[in-house]
Parts: structure tokens; sequence; C-alpha cells
């Protein structure tokens, strides 16, 4: 993890957030010597916190609070054909 000093950081701003953007890697602030604060990408910082899921996980999500409305207000239960359908075979 890189340190770079609070003077710095305060001068060249800009340059330290799209550092901070294009490396992913959380960077260090220092005051006097000592670390004082920790600048981390928004995705590290959802990823540390929890907030972040993968995409299995807000799909079960998401049918949990849309998918039983979106059955019972079903618009084709009236067209579909309920009938075993057709013998075939190869």
């Amino acid at each position: 993890m890189q340190t770079i000093p609070f003077s710095e950081a305060r001068a060249h701003f800009a340059e330290t957030i799209q550092q901070l953007e294009t490396e992913q890697q959380p960077l260090t602030i220092s005051r006097r010597g000592k670390a004082a604060a920790v600048l981390i990408s928004p995705a590290k910082y959802a990823q540390l916190i929890g907030t972040e899921q993968n995409f299995a996980a807000r799909l079960a999500q998401w049918r949990i609070n849309y998918a039983t409305e979106l059955l019972e207000a079903d618009p084709f239960t009236q067209l579909r054909d309920t009938t075993d359908g057709r013998d075939f075979s190869w």
C-alpha cells in the first residue's frame, strides 16, 4: 500500500484520486509521519462493508421482491395451452 504525505495529497488531489481509480489499491495518507487516513475506491468500500453482491445473489433477491408479483399478474394465463401437447418421437 502506497503512503503519501497529507500536503502532497492536498496539493495534487485530482491526480491522487485518478491514481486511486487506475490502480484500485488503497492509498494511505500520512500526517507528521503517521498514518492519518486511507483512501479506497467506491468498489473496494462496497466490498469491505458487504453491500456488493454477485449477480446470483442480486437475482435471488430480485426474485424474492418481484417474481411473485409478476407471476400473479401474468397477462398470458388465459391464453396459454395447458394440455400435454402432441406425441413426438425421433
